[in-house]
């Protein structure tokens, strides 16, 4: 038992191959969806929407935008799909709810039934995936969450990054070759050899699709 959960929690951390196709939803009549100016597709945006919607749409805006913030550093990420749709729906056994986000694969409908929390998910994957957003990572760049009620055993492998309304946010916890751990002296000589350090701030997720998509793809989309 204890080998299989190992297995269990290795492939989660290491991820699945993707499998899943994009969701879909209708969209309002009151709703238009900007056919241009996006970093991503419009079934991406979607996606999106449907995960804030299933995911967070009970947390404060802040809250809401970090977990919309994870999937796209998922898809930032060589581990994880380069789709907004494929992160989403990635599972390592639908039967066992082995799902990476459990709305994807607990069995229940994928159709929002409350219109007015489904307009406002639309509205924050348009504002998050508009190539002009200023939003910034309120997670720190975190890759994975969980719920606060809960105790996933794989949370203790990682580094919390933040706390946001009900959820622990988390990415890979840094590693170091042995000998190579810099002691507290280390790290003060260092400051005072180096002179102080210009940190670019991090590319938005828009910012990163032109870099690796191409704007010529992006306007395609």
């Amino acid at each position: 038992m204890k080998r299989l959960k190992a297995m269990v929690l290795a492939a989660i951390l290491t991820i699945a191959p993707a499998t899943a196709e994009a969701f879909s939803a209708n969209v309002p009549e009151d709703i238009s969806l900007p056919s241009e100016g996006l970093a991503v597709s419009r079934d991406e945006l979607i996606c999106l929407a449907l995960n804030d919607y299933f995911e967070a749409r009970g947390e404060s805006l802040r809250g809401r935008v970090a977990v919309a913030q994870v999937v796209l550093n998922r898809a930032r990420d060589d581990r994880f799909p380069r789709d907004i749709c494929q992160v989403i729906g990635q599972n390592l056994s639908a039967e066992q709810h082995l799902c990476q986000f459990s709305w994807t694969c607990d069995g229940l409908s994928d159709d929002p039934t409350d219109i007015d929390s489904w307009r406002q998910s639309l509205l924050l994957a348009v504002a998050v995936l508009r190539i002009t957003n200023g939003i910034d990572d309120p997670t720190g760049g975190a890759l994975w969450y969980h719920a606060e009620h809960v105790q996933p055993d794989w949370a203790g492998r990682l580094q919390q990054t933040a706390r946001i309304g009900a959820h622990w946010f988390y990415t890979d916890r840094p590693t170091f070759d042995d000998g190579d751990v810099p002691t507290t002296t280390d790290m003060l000589l260092a400051s005072f050899e180096e002179g102080p350090r210009v940190v670019p701030p991090p590319l938005t997720f828009a910012e990163w699709v032109e870099m690796t998509r191409g704007p010529e793809q992006i306007a395609q989309r």
